[in-house]
Protein backbone atom coordinates (compact mmCIF):
# COMPACT_ATOMS: atom_id res chain seq x y z
CA UNK A 1 0.00 0.00 0.00
CA UNK A 2 2.67 2.42 0.60
CA UNK A 3 4.63 1.58 -2.65
CA UNK A 4 1.41 2.25 -4.44
CA UNK A 5 0.67 5.51 -2.72
CA UNK A 6 4.76 6.63 -3.18
CA UNK A 7 3.87 5.64 -6.97
CA UNK A 8 0.87 7.81 -7.27
CA UNK A 9 3.10 11.34 -5.69
CA UNK A 10 5.63 10.65 -7.97
CA UNK A 11 3.03 10.46 -10.82
CA UNK A 12 1.72 13.78 -9.26
CA UNK A 13 4.70 15.44 -9.45
CA UNK A 14 5.92 14.74 -12.33
CA UNK A 15 2.50 15.59 -14.18
CA UNK A 16 3.12 18.68 -12.25
CA UNK A 17 5.97 19.64 -13.82
CA UNK A 18 4.87 19.05 -17.16
CA UNK A 19 1.80 20.89 -17.40
CA UNK A 20 4.31 23.82 -15.73
CA UNK A 21 6.87 23.66 -18.80
CA UNK A 22 3.54 23.32 -21.33
CA UNK A 23 1.90 26.08 -20.00
CA UNK A 24 5.07 27.92 -20.39
CA UNK A 25 5.73 27.02 -23.88
CA UNK A 26 1.87 27.43 -24.58
CA UNK A 27 2.17 31.61 -23.28
CA UNK A 28 5.60 32.22 -24.71
CA UNK A 29 3.85 31.36 -27.91
CA UNK A 30 1.97 34.20 -27.98
CA UNK A 31 4.54 36.68 -27.17
CA UNK A 32 5.36 38.56 -30.34
CA UNK A 33 8.44 37.65 -32.68
CA UNK A 34 8.25 34.03 -31.50
CA UNK A 35 6.64 32.47 -33.96
CA UNK A 36 6.33 33.30 -37.70
CA UNK A 37 2.44 33.79 -37.79
CA UNK A 38 3.65 36.32 -34.45
CA UNK A 39 6.73 38.42 -36.23
CA UNK A 40 7.95 41.58 -34.76
CA UNK A 41 7.71 44.22 -37.44
CA UNK A 42 10.63 46.24 -38.40
CA UNK A 43 11.47 49.20 -40.81
CA UNK A 44 15.57 48.54 -40.23
CA UNK A 45 17.88 45.94 -39.37
CA UNK A 46 18.98 48.44 -36.24
CA UNK A 47 15.76 48.10 -34.32
CA UNK A 48 16.48 43.93 -34.63
CA UNK A 49 19.88 44.35 -32.90
CA UNK A 50 18.06 47.07 -30.23
CA UNK A 51 14.96 44.22 -29.46
CA UNK A 52 17.81 41.62 -29.06
CA UNK A 53 19.43 43.84 -26.31
CA UNK A 54 16.76 43.95 -24.42
CA UNK A 55 15.85 40.35 -24.32
CA UNK A 56 16.68 38.04 -21.45
CA UNK A 57 16.26 34.28 -20.47
CA UNK A 58 13.42 32.85 -18.31
CA UNK A 59 17.02 32.37 -15.74
CA UNK A 60 17.72 36.43 -16.01
CA UNK A 61 20.56 35.61 -18.40
CA UNK A 62 21.67 37.69 -21.41
CA UNK A 63 21.31 35.72 -24.42
CA UNK A 64 23.99 35.40 -26.89
CA UNK A 65 23.31 35.38 -30.36
CA UNK A 66 23.43 31.94 -31.97
CA UNK A 67 22.95 31.94 -35.26
CA UNK A 68 20.26 33.73 -38.25
CA UNK A 69 18.29 33.02 -41.44
CA UNK A 70 16.41 34.60 -43.69
CA UNK A 71 12.87 33.20 -45.15
CA UNK A 72 10.48 34.54 -47.61
CA UNK A 73 6.95 33.31 -48.04
CA UNK A 74 4.67 35.00 -50.71
CA UNK A 75 4.85 38.57 -50.29
CA UNK A 76 6.63 38.58 -46.34
CA UNK A 77 10.06 38.35 -45.79
CA UNK A 78 11.45 37.74 -42.45
CA UNK A 79 14.45 37.67 -40.24
CA UNK A 80 15.14 34.50 -38.05
CA UNK A 81 17.37 34.83 -34.81
CA UNK A 82 18.42 32.03 -33.05
CA UNK A 83 19.52 32.83 -29.27
CA UNK A 84 20.86 31.12 -26.67
CA UNK A 85 21.57 30.99 -23.00
CA UNK A 86 24.95 30.72 -21.31
CA UNK A 87 23.89 29.81 -18.39
CA UNK A 88 21.06 27.10 -18.80
CA UNK A 89 21.12 26.23 -22.28
CA UNK A 90 17.81 27.03 -23.26
CA UNK A 91 17.51 28.15 -26.76
CA UNK A 92 15.20 31.13 -28.19
CA UNK A 93 13.92 31.97 -31.67
CA UNK A 94 13.01 35.20 -32.86
CA UNK A 95 10.93 35.95 -36.21
CA UNK A 96 11.46 39.57 -37.71
CA UNK A 97 8.84 40.81 -40.39
CA UNK A 98 11.77 42.82 -42.39
CA UNK A 99 9.05 42.99 -45.41
CA UNK A 100 9.52 46.98 -45.57
CA UNK A 101 12.99 47.16 -45.46
CA UNK A 102 13.14 45.86 -49.06
CA UNK A 103 10.64 48.25 -50.31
Amino acid sequence: MTGLLIGLAVIAAVAAVWWKRFSQKRAERRDPGTTISLPIAVSSFDEIDSELEERRCQCGSRLTLSGETSRQTRERRYRIVRLLCPECDREYQVYFDVSIVFH
